[in-house]
């Protein structure tokens, strides 16, 4: 086991491509051949509109509808939500995610932090019920903050009663920006791309 993981009193999680697999190509897999590059440029182009579900600040259907006018899709809006309704289903667990039940037994404290809407990630825990094993997970939409934003690191602070300290709490993330937030908070921190999790 990486002696990140067997070091850390604490770890915290990033879920996608960290937990579970996140691919945008996967997702669009899920939209109609006919509209599919349009609404997959309007979802994961440059702009990333696919933050806004995560940030939950507005509903679902006006986050579609938006991606939808952008696409230029006439009826895109469902379209765009029966993807968002399913793409759970495109995803599949990672190495740590698996090894979720070994920390647990060693007394780890485990968390996770994750971007994620609603009702996303409550499917997603449905599906992969190790999420469940988490002693407490703190998600975007229900906070209306998002990473890399120190404020959802410190409603993840004072929640769970972690000390931000390299030789106490570990945070895990694919993403660098969200990376280098943690560093700064005081977070022993893992910028993970998939490395062996075992050696």
């Amino acid at each position: 086991m990486d002696e990140r993981l067997l070091n850390a009193e604490a770890i915290v999680f990033d879920v996608g491509n960290v937990l579970l697999s996140f691919e945008p190509e996967k997702v669009a897999s899920l939209l109609p051949q006919e509209h599919r590059q349009a609404l997959y440029n309007a979802m994961f182009g440059p702009d990333w509109r696919w933050a806004a579900f995560d940030l939950g600040v507005e509903s679902n259907e006006e986050i579609a509808q938006s991606m939808a006018d952008a696409a230029g899709v006439p009826g895109g809006r469902e379209m765009v939500l029966y993807a968002y309704s399913h793409y759970h289903e495109t995803m599949h667990p990672l190495p740590l995610y698996h090894m979720i039940p070994q920390l647990k037994s060693m007394g780890k404290r485990l968390f996770a932090l994750t971007n994620y809407g609603e009702p996303a990630f409550s499917f997603a825990c449905q599906a992969h019920p190790n999420l469940l094993l988490l002693e407490d997970r703190v998600v975007s939409a229900h906070e209306k903050l998002a990473k890399p934003d120190p404020a959802i690191f410190a409603t993840l602070i004072q929640r769970c009663g972690l000390t931000p300290r390299p030789d106490h709490t570990l945070f895990i993330d694919d993403s660098l920006p969200n990376v280098l937030t943690a560093q700064a908070l005081g977070f022993g921190t893992w910028h993970y791309a998939g490395d062996d999790v075992l050696s």
